[in-house]
């Protein structure tokens, strides 16, 4: 069977007809955030009706707000409710034959979106919305349009096939509007279709369009946009705020201190997850780790631990970046075979016993993530984590991955965590990861804000932050006024800070999709406290429950479920989500026809100094250069010989 996006069959079925002959995808990225709206046809050529499972890989941090079905030609927006009565709704509609759906959070895998029925001979149309933040890391902003799951959901193998081909159209439109300028605008996935190009240097189009028909479902399309050479350390600020009540925020600060390159040399321990999930993706990750050892130090060295059911030691020594120790190594990557179970605390155990106390140390973890052999609770990692004083660096590779372990590995040892698509350049990400992993970082980060009363912002964790990164940071805010901002961190073990002032505006209707962006993540805070064992999950889920509809998002205990419009009243559930949705749909209506917002917050003061600029991929202090990391990055983005060719008007 296929791993990918599609329509789920029982394998038992071979003759079910259903197809998708629309499937049609738009896409705006703003500063901060990205909505996403996926709007397909299911087809049923048969003489019965059926029942239409469609998945789809979970995009990172994202917050499933609607979806649509139509009924008798007239669209009808889902509400959130509790998981278990959205399921009893929806199989008791289906029962009685009446028109109904259902979106429900597969854990950290999938949506999986139920359609009944779809009549014989006759089409359905649905409409899924959800919204997620972006950063740009490096100057480069990333979007991926998740489409390849993986192969981790062993039960969804075992019960169904996917069909994933496009019956007749497909499309992909990626709008990108940023307030800084934009020097040139990447895709990957489907690229002999894909059309750039824009009309400023603020807004980029990206256009995938195939109406042959057979068009399939199973390749990330992944979008990089890199920010020009001028663009200015910052603090950006974006808010919601319409009545008496609070308002929400969203705070992204892009530091622009000098982060020195640190001269020692480090060790580097890199944990390969040779798996039987990570079979299609082995020969990429062996290339990428290959790639990326090469374009370490003299003074580094390195060790190779790969595990599936085992932990295995492919070196008996520390290893010098050298020709000999480099070629011995990648012959013996390239001979490692895939299969088992998945047992990643075994790799970093064996890791840690190669961790030597006065050697700056990195545990570089390259997995699937899917974690189903040995201990698989967050606890026992953590517990193992507070045994050594060392950074891991998990690259989660392919969709479907278990993105909340890995963040959470990397967020305890103070490290950071990569998305990796299929279709990414693993090698460019992992150069990416040392060129932050080559500098100083900034250790007890911390941003206060004063004359503003601010509360219940999320994430909960302040991270380690790297050369290149930003900081990100959701949260409430009582009535409006000018306030304080202080950014606060230690370097290489010295105290510094700076301090700006911004705004916090009595009214501002521009991006309503904050509430839910704000509220996903304070349910993401809680349900990492019961992943990690610091919470009874009877006393959290209540008051996720409660967030969840009260900002109709679909999370580990919430589902969406569409009925017709008198079954909603019949039913008691108020239309909490149509009125936010639209909402919504008014404010992207406004956006859409106006010039690009400016979300600059500091302008005035800034943070960091007028002539700051933050560190570019490969660029050093001195901005936005196009660098070897940004090369290796989009290497196989139509890069010819290393030479960077910028998208025409």
């Amino acid at each position: 069977p296929a791993f990918s996006a599609g329509l789920l069959k029982p394998v038992d079925a071979p003759d079910d007809p259903l197809s998708i002959v629309r499937h049609e995808v738009e896409v705006t990225i703003l500063d901060g955030f990205a909505v996403t709206t996926v709007d397909q046809t299911f087809a049923n050529p048969g003489e019965r009706d059926l029942e239409a499972w469609y998945t789809f890989p979970l995009p990172a941090h994202a917050a499933l707000s609607e979806l649509s079905l139509w009924i008798d030609g007239v669209e009808t927006v889902g509400e959130v409710v509790e998981r278990e009565r959205a399921k009893a709704i929806y199989e008791q509609e289906k029962a009685a034959g009446r028109d109904t759906g259902l979106a429900e959070k597969r854990d950290y895998l999938a949506f999986d979106v139920k359609v009944s029925p779809v009549r014989a001979g006759a089409e359905t149309r649905v409409r899924i919305v959800y919204v997620q933040p972006v950063e740009i890391d490096h100057n480069v902003g990333r979007y991926v349009y998740p489409l390849e799951e993986g192969r981790i959901d062993e039960e969804v193998q075992e019960f169904w096939t996917r069909k994933e081909t496009v019956a007749g159209t497909f499309s992909f439109r990626a709008r990108v509007r940023s307030s800084y300028p934009v020097d040139e605008v990447r895709t990957k996935g489907h690229d002999h279709l894909a059309h750039v190009a824009t009309g400023s240097m603020n807004d980029w189009d990206v256009t995938i369009e195939d109406h042959a028909g057979g068009a399939a479902l199973d390749q990330d399309i992944v979008l990089y946009w890199r920010l020009a050479e001028d663009v200015p350390a910052r603090v950006d600020l974006r808010t919601f705020r319409t009545g008496d009540g609070d308002g929400t925020y969203l705070l992204t600060v892009t530091p622009g201190n000098d982060l020195r390159p640190i001269q020692q040399g480090v060790d580097w321990v890199v944990v390969l997850d040779v798996s039987g999930s990570m079979g299609t993706k082995i020969a990429a990750a062996a290339d990428a780790v290959e790639r990326a050892l090469g374009q370490m130090r003299p003074g580094d060295r390195y060790r190779i631990v790969t595990f599936s059911q085992r932990a295995r030691d492919l070196d008996r020594r520390w290893r010098s970046i050298t020709p000999e120790d480099l070629d011995e190594s990648v012959a013996d990557l390239h001979r490692a075979k895939t299969g088992g179970g998945t047992n990643v605390f075994a790799g970093l155990q064996r890791a840690f016993d190669h961790v030597e106390a006065d050697r700056t140390s990195a545990v570089v973890l390259v997995s699937d993530g899917g974690a189903n052999v040995g201990p698989t609770h967050h606890r026992a990692f953590l517990d193992l984590l507070a045994k050594k004083d060392v950074r891991v660096f998990t690259f989660v590779f392919g969709q479907g991955a278990n993105a909340p372990l890995m963040e959470r590995l990397a967020d305890a040892s103070g490290g950071f965590s990569m998305a990796v698509s299929n279709r990414d350049d693993l090698a460019g990400r992992l150069l990416q990861a040392k060129e932050k992993l080559g500098r100083e970082a900034m250790h007890g980060f911390e941003v206060t804000i004063d004359g503003v009363r601010t509360h219940d912002s999320a994430p909960a964790r302040i991270p380690t932050l790297y050369h290149g990164e930003q900081y990100t940071r959701l949260g409430r805010y009582t009535g409006p006024g000018e306030a304080t901002v202080k950014v606060s961190a230690r370097i290489s073990g010295t105290p510094q800070s700076w301090e700006t002032t911004v705004a916090f505006p009595a009214y501002d209707d521009d991006a309503p999709e904050l509430e839910r962006l704000w509220a996903f993540e304070r349910t993401r805070d809680m349900t990492q406290a019961i992943r990690d064992g610091e919470t009874d999950e009877s006393e959290l889920r209540p008051a996720i429950v409660d967030l969840a509809t009260a900002y109709s998002i679909v999370t580990d205990y919430t589902s969406m479920v569409v009925v017709s419009e008198p079954r909603f009243e019949d039913l008691g559930i108020d239309r909490k989500n149509a009125n936010r949705t639209a909402t919504e749909r008014k404010a992207r209506d406004r956006r859409a026809e106006s010039p690009v917002r400016e979300v600059r917050a500091d302008a005035h003061r800034p943070l960091y100094g007028n002539d700051a600029r933050p560190h570019s991929i490969g660029g050093g202090s001195g901005g936005g250069a196009v660098g070897p990391a940004w090369i290796a990055l989009l290497a196989g983005l139509a890069l010819v010989g290393g030479l960077v060719r910028r998208f025409g008007a």
